[in-house]
């Protein structure tokens, strides 16, 4: 039969607490230091304007009001107001209050309105038209630009095209 050595459980006991010490020392060796750094940046208001597809009248007969409309977007930053104006185009003679597409050295009258009804003529703000205001999302907005030939307008036989300009002053 083996007979148990008395120190053994003593000497084990000792190893058990100095490890325990040691690592206890580890842990206290252990050091740490923190710093801060800043984060910056800055945002500026900025719009983006993009105009849709051709507003086409399509055949326009003489005495027949001709209507159509065209989306035209906007992304502007976050909280900032703006204004979209459309100005008189390119044709010979037009004004923001009476626009012109021409063929030629012809022209064909047509007007640019803000609502369906198309009681509010959408210009630059002078010469009786209003300008759209809105406040950016960081969305893109859209506006639908609704146009109208009137069954007044009369012109000579041609395909008329005009070119608008949009605006966003922010």
């Amino acid at each position: 039969m083996k007979t148990l050595n008395p120190t053994r459980p003593r000497a084990i006991r000792h190893l058990l607490c100095m490890a325990a010490l040691l690592a206890g020392t580890q842990a206290a060796l252990a050091q740490t230091s923190t710093s801060t750094f800043a984060v910056t940046a800055t945002v500026l208001p900025s719009c983006t304007v993009v105009g849709g597809v051709p507003l086409a009248f399509g055949i326009v007969t003489p005495g027949v009001q001709r209507d159509g409309s065209v989306a035209v977007t906007a992304t502007c930053t976050v909280g900032t107001p703006y204004t979209l104006a459309l100005d008189a185009g390119t044709g010979s003679g037009a004004t923001v209050a009476l626009r012109r597409m021409t063929s030629g050295g012809n022209t064909l009258d047509y007007a640019l309105y803000q609502d369906v009804g198309r009681t509010t003529p959408w210009g630059d703000g002078t010469a009786g038209t209003s300008t759209r205001s809105s406040t950016g999302t960081g969305l893109l907005q859209t506006f639908t630009v609704y146009g109208r030939v009137p069954s007044s307008a009369s012109a000579a036989v041609g395909v008329y095209a005009d070119t608008i300009t949009v605006t966003a002053t922010y």
